[in-house]
């Protein structure tokens, strides 16, 4: 099941995953647009009650719709590999990230900021729950998102592919600002509590830092998503002006 007016909204619009059937709650105001595509889809809705489609969304914020779907349609790494753009967008790699919420919110940033796809473990990772697609606003209907084994055996074979990883950590040689990431660019982003693990720390080409100002010594995972990701669109929006 996935719930809320974006995610639902933005799978239909995508055509990425099976739509089995769609829940609209009585009396409740979803979007006239959602609606409108929902019905020119001709997908199977059922009007259901205010109570009902709490129970069937799982959640009180399912602001009236929820869909039930196929499951999440992750990519194949190897085909983001084989990829034959030039220079693709940043790649995210998120070591054992649990919270849904951030997930959620990383995916959003990503799309939204170019990111060509999020790597994440199949172990000690929160998968793609409806709580990650309703934290993400349907962004997850359109990002490319990877589940593999081993996150060390990934960082080595983007490596190999042409990419440079960095790790982002506090204390990191360089910070952000410093670094050029204007070519094949792919970012480790540390679980909640423990960071990046050594191992993976070890196996970037280089740990990068966020200066800040303030009393509080670290932003969450999500928040270091954004700034990495719009840092990279910036330099590389700079050089196409540059360019031209």
């Amino acid at each position: 099941m996935i719930y809320g007016v974006h995610p639902v909204q933005e799978t239909v619009r995508a055509g990425r995953r099976r739509v089995e059937e769609i829940y609209l709650a009585r009396g409740h105001s979803q979007a006239p647009d959602l609606v409108t595509k929902i019905q020119d889809a001709g997908f199977p809705v059922t009007h259901v009650s205010a109570n009902e489609i709490i129970s069937i969304a799982g959640s009180p914020h399912h602001q009236g719709v929820a869909a039930r779907v196929g499951a999440f349609p992750y990519a194949d790494f190897t085909e983001i590999l084989s990829s034959h753009e030039t220079v693709p967008g940043p790649i995210l790699i998120l070591d054992e990230v649990q919270d849904p919420a951030n997930l959620g919110s990383v995916i959003r940033s990503a799309e939204c900021l170019g990111a060509m796809a999020i790597v994440i473990a199949k172990d000690r990772s929160v998968p793609l729950t409806p709580a990650v697609e309703k934290a993400a606003a349907g962004a997850s209907a359109h990002m490319r998102i990877v589940r593999v084994v081993n996150l060390v055996r990934a960082i080595t074979q983007l490596k190999n592919s042409g990419f440079w990883v960095y790790g982002t950590h506090q204390h990191g040689q360089d910070t952000i600002y410093s670094a050029d990431l204007t070519g094949k660019t792919a970012f480790v982003l540390g679980s909640e509590g423990r960071g990046m693990r050594r191992l993976v720390r070890e196996t970037c080409d280089n740990v990068v830092s966020i200066p800040m100002v303030g009393h509080v010594e670290s932003l969450n995972v999500s928040q270091t998503a954004t700034i990495v990701l719009a840092e990279t669109l910036r330099q590389r929006l700079m050089k196409n002006v540059r360019n031209d």
